[in-house]
């Protein structure tokens, strides 16, 4: 169903490889992108399947609940004569010493099923509820936390979807992540340690989305500092020949 995986609960995280598995992301992405928030519109998209013109030169991720049903979506686009798609959204400016576009990746379409956004306030991400002072929201919060990540609440498919990001990132050798996205998020991620650059103004899409740049290297040392709990969970089910060489777990 998917590979490379991961699990936390009754929840599996991994790498899209099988037909079936990535038409049910495009069908929550419909689900969700299309019918729910109406950020694109259901004549572009008839089939009931949401997807663009990167989807062949993506990576697609997935998270599965007990029933093997798609539950949560990511995905990472890599270089590729159509350039990445905040090219074509935003000017930017780079953060460093840009590498070759075989390195980077830009971070989309993450989406989280609407029966696990518990809050009314949970939007799209389900992760809002998480930037207040009294956490909850989307799981675990019903007795499925996973025991390394016990004493906390954490947004498990936001940051499961993640981890699977990362782990393949690692070892395609891809060192920077674009992404653009809301505040909402950017504060999310940042709250649990993943530090994005912001590289150009805010545009007008479906609200406000500003354009960022993540730096992995950077992003373990800033873990490492300050959150090494949260990057030695990062790095589970990570071969050892891809950890950062300045961590010992």
């Amino acid at each position: 169903m998917i590979s490379k995986s991961i699990t936390y609960g009754k929840f599996r995280f991994g790498l899209v490889e099988n037909k079936d598995v990535l038409k049910d992301t495009f069908r929550m992405r419909h689900e969700v992108y299309v019918e729910e928030f109406g950020f694109e519109k259901k004549e572009d998209h008839s089939n009931g399947l949401e997807t663009d013109q990167y989807e062949n030169d993506s990576i697609h991720f997935a998270c599965l609940n007990e029933n093997d049903s798609v539950v949560g979506t990511i995905r990472l686009v890599l270089g590729s004569d159509k350039g990445f798609p905040i090219e074509h959204a935003v000017e930017t400016t780079f953060v460093g010493e840009k590498p070759d576009k075989s390195k980077i990746g830009e971070i989309s379409r993450l989406t989280v099923s609407k029966d696990l956004r518990r809050r009314k306030e949970d939007g799209m991400y389900g992760i809002e509820s998480y930037l207040k002072k009294k956490e909850g929201g989307i799981l675990p919060d019903d007795g499925s936390i996973p025991e390394e990540m016990k004493g906390r609440k954490n947004p498990i498919i936001v940051l499961g979807l993640y981890q699977v990001m990362y782990h393949e990132s690692k070892r395609r050798g891809i060192t920077h992540w674009y992404m653009i996205t809301d505040k909402k998020l950017f504060y999310a991620l940042k709250k649990y340690g993943f530090i994005f650059h912001q590289i150009g103004s805010p545009v007008e899409y479906h609200g406000e989305r500003t354009p960022y740049l993540g730096i992995i290297d950077e992003l373990e040392k800033d873990l490492v500092k300050n959150n090494p709990d949260m990057l030695k969970i990062m790095l589970t089910g990570l071969e050892n020949d891809y950890h950062p060489p300045f961590f010992k777990s």
